[in-house]
């Protein structure tokens, strides 16, 4: 399960954003349903023909796909009011931007940075593939975030 307590930093081409921080504004990740607890399994299995059983081959790991739900929250304007609306647009048009500078090809891949409670700092090269939603909730009183991540190389680097 992943560690929702820790900070994750997102490094891309437009920019850096930073979840989980504690600032007044912040990119507030409530949870991350798939694909950072572990990465798919390639498992090439083959009926046997005119037998009993299955023929196996050698089984592998596939890229992630990582996705994350979280809140924006704001805390530097007045609740309901016009200047909270204001931060929320532009921390989604950051994150928007950040998330988009990664989809253009291979070469503008972003990284994915986190140091789990009591664990080494780890890091995936990742692209966005899930585009970006920020829908309001609960009557407009919090703006949530959706979106998603591929890493093609499923082992995160450590340090």
């Amino acid at each position: 399960m992943p560690d929702l307590a820790c900070p994750y930093v997102l490094v891309t081409p437009a920019g850096t954003v930073t979840f989980n921080d504690g600032s007044a504004d912040q990119f507030y990740i409530t949870d991350i349903p798939q694909g950072l607890a572990g990465a798919p399994i390639s498992a090439p299995i083959d009926e046997a023909a005119f037998t009993d059983g299955s023929l196996s081959f050698n089984w592998w790991l596939r890229g992630r796909h990582i996705t994350f739900e979280g809140n924006l929250y704001v805390t530097s304007a007045p609740l309901c009011s016009p200047a909270m609306v204001a931060v929320w647009n532009q921390m989604e048009e950051t994150l928007r931007a950040a998330l988009e500078s990664t989809v253009p090809d291979e070469t503008t891949a972003g990284t994915l940075t986190w140091t789990p409670s009591g664990q080494t700092q780890r890091v995936l090269t990742v692209r966005n593939d899930v585009p970006l939603e920020c829908p309001p909730d609960q009557n407009y009183l919090v703006r949530t975030f959706h979106f998603g991540l591929f890493a093609d190389d499923p082992a995160w680097a450590g340090s």
